[in-house]
C-alpha cells in the first residue's frame, strides 16, 4: 500500500508540474506582444530518491523555478544606449522645430525682406519725390521690422516651450524612479524563497530603467537583496531600496527666469543643482538647445538688426526730405535699441516717417528736392561688409547663421538615426533572447498537453490498483 500512495504521490506532483507548464506557456503567449517582457521557462529537477528494502528507487520530479530568458550585459548595454539615443532624439526634435522659424516657405524671410527694402529705395532713388514710392519704402521699412521681431518672438516661444519640456521631462523621470522604488521592495518580498524570481515585476522595473535612461544620465547596479540601486546626474543616488530622490526644478532668475533643474533626496535634507551636470538623456539635450542654441540664434537677430538700424540710420541723419522736411536733417529711420541685446524686439520704424513720408532723407543737400544721393549712399549699404568681425554683409550674414543652424540640424539627425540603429541592434539581440515565438510556445503547450495526459494516467492506473487490493481485502 504505501508503495502504491508513493507513486500515486509522484503522479500528482508530476500533475502539478506538467499544469505549471502549460501555464508559463500560456503566460508567454499572453504577453508576446508586450513590450520588454522576457520568455519565461520552468526548470523541472529530479527529486532525490528514496531507499526502499536496501534499494534506490525515483521519487519523481518537481519543479525548481520559473525563470526568465534574459541577459544583463545586453540590457546594460541598451540602457547606456538609450542616453545617445534619447538626446540625439530630443536634438533632431527641438532643431528641427527651431529651422520652421526660418522657412521661407511658412514667412518671408529677413533676408528677403532686407533685400527687398533696399530695392524700394532704389526705385525712390530714380524718383525722389513720387509720393507712391516713398510709401513703398515705409511700408519695406515696416515689413523687415516686423520680420525682425517676428524671428525675436518665435524663438522666444520656442525657447518657452523647451522650458516646458524640461518640466515635464523631470515630473514624469519622478514618477518613474518612485515606481522603481516600489518595485524594489514588491521584488524583495516576492523572493523570500529559495529559486523564487519574480520575473514579471523585474521585467517592468527594467522597462522603467530603460525609460528613464532615455530622459536622463543613470548608472545602476543590483544589491545583493535583488533591489536596484541608481545614481544620477554628477553621481547623485536617484533610487536606493525603496527610496527615491525628488528631480524638481526652481526659477534662475539670472537666466531669464527659465527653469534649472535640481535633485533632493528622499529626507529633503540637501538639493542640488545639477542643470550643469547633464551628461546624456532628453534632459541634457533640451537644456542645451534652451540656453545655448537658442541663445545664440537670438544673438545673431539681434545683432543683423542692431547693424542693419544703426547703419541705414547713420547714413539717412545725414540727409534731408521733402516739404516740411526739405531744410531739416537728422533724422533716424529706424527706432532701435542703443543695447544689441533686444535690438529685434525693439527695431520700427521711427515716428516722424512712419507720420509722413516727406521726413525720407532722399537728397544730401537742403532744398534740393530732386537729389537722390543720400538714398544711393544707403543702397550702398545692402553690399557693403558692415559685420567687420565675420567680414559679411547683411545677407551673407543671415545666410551664414541659418545655414549653420541647418547643418546643425542635420548633424542632429544623423546622430539621431545612428543611436537609433544600435539601439534597434540591441533591442533585436535582447528579443533573440528574451523574446516570445509564438510557434515554440505553441509547440511546448502541446508537449506539456502530453505528459499531462500522461501523469493523470499514472494516477488513475494507482487508482484502479487501489481498488484492486482493497477488494482482495473485502
Amino acid at each position: 500500500m504505501a508503495g502504491l500512495f508513493h507513486t500515486l504521490t509522484v503522479g500528482s506532483e508530476a500533475l502539478l508540474t506538467t499544469r505549471q507548464g502549460v501555464d508559463t506557456a500560456g503566460h508567454n503567449i499572453a504577453n508576446a506582444q508586450v513590450e520588454g517582457y522576457s520568455r519565461q521557462t520552468v526548470n523541472i529537477r529530479q527529486n532525490d530518491p528514496l531507499e526502499t528494502h536496501g534499494v534506490l528507487i525515483g521519487n519523481g520530479a518537481s519543479i525548481a523555478s520559473v525563470t526568465r530568458s534574459h541577459d544583463q550585459f545586453v540590457e546594460n548595454q541598451i540602457n547606456a544606449t538609450n542616453q545617445d539615443s534619447g538626446r540625439a532624439s530630443a536634438r533632431a526634435e527641438a532643431l528641427k522645430t527651431i529651422e520652421r522659424v526660418f522657412s521661407p516657405l511658412l514667412n518671408a524671410s529677413v533676408s528677403d525682406e532686407v533685400t527687398k527694402f533696399f530695392n524700394t529705395v532704389q526705385n525712390l532713388s530714380n524718383f525722389p519725390t513720387d509720393e507712391t514710392i516713398r510709401t513703398t519704402v515705409v511700408e519695406a521699412g515696416r515689413d523687415v521690422s516686423t520680420a525682425f521681431r517676428r524671428i525675436d518672438n518665435d524663438l522666444r516661444d520656442n525657447r518657452g516651450i523647451v522650458n516646458e519640456r524640461i518640466y515635464d521631462l523631470v515630473t514624469k523621470v519622478n514618477d518613474q524612479l518612485q515606481e522603481i522604488a516600489k518595485l524594489n521592495v514588491k521584488i524583495q518580498t516576492s523572493e523570500t524563497g529559495m529559486g523564487t524570481f519574480a520575473n514579471d515585476l523585474r521585467d517592468q522595473r527594467e522597462r522603467l530603467v530603460r525609460e528613464v535612461s532615455q530622459q536622463v544620465e543613470i548608472k545602476y547596479y543590483e544589491d545583493q537583496y535583488g533591489m536596484l540601486c541608481i545614481r544620477g546626474p554628477d553621481q547623485v543616488t536617484l533610487v536606493e531600496r525603496n527610496n527615491a530622490a525628488k528631480f524638481g526644478v526652481k526659477r534662475n532668475f539670472e537666466n531669464d527666469s527659465l527653469f534649472d533643474v535640481t535633485i533632493t533626496d528622499w529626507d529633503d535634507h540637501a538639493t542640488r543643482n545639477v542643470t550643469r551636470r547633464m551628461d546624456g538623456g532628453a534632459l541634457e539635450a533640451f537644456i542645451k538647445i534652451r540656453d545655448e542654441d537658442i541663445p545664440d540664434l537670438l544673438a545673431k537677430n539681434n545683432e543683423m538688426a542692431y547693424q542693419f538700424a544703426h547703419e541705414v540710420n547713420n547714413v539717412h541723419r545725414t540727409g534731408f526730405g521733402i516739404g516740411d522736411f526739405t531744410e531739416l536733417t537728422g533724422r533716424n529711420f529706424f527706432k532701435i535699441s542703443d543695447s544689441i541685446d533686444d535690438a529685434a524686439r525693439a527695431i520700427d520704424i521711427d515716428d516722424l516717417i512712419a507720420a509722413s513720408n516727406h521726413a525720407i532723407s532722399a537728397a544730401s543737400t537742403a532744398m534740393a528736392p530732386g537729389d537722390n544721393v543720400n538714398l544711393n549712399a544707403i543702397i550702398r549699404l545692402r553690399d557693403a561688409r558692415i559685420f567687420t568681425k565675420d567680414g559679411t554683409n547683411l545677407n551673407e550674414f543671415y545666410a551664414q547663421y541659418t545655414a549653420n543652424l541647418g547643418m546643425e540640424t542635420q548633424r542632429a539627425d544623423h546622430a539621431k538615426q545612428a543611436a537609433d540603429i544600435l539601439v534597434e541592434d540591441l533591442v533585436k539581440r535582447r528579443e533573440s533572447i528574451s523574446g516570445v515565438s509564438l510557434d515554440e510556445e505553441a509547440t511546448n503547450m502541446m508537449k506539456w498537453q502530453a505528459n499531462f495526459t500522461a501523469s493523470s494516467k499514472v494516477i488513475t492506473t494507482i487508482d484502479e490498483m487501489l481498488d484492486t487490493v482493497l477488494s482482495m481485502k473485502r
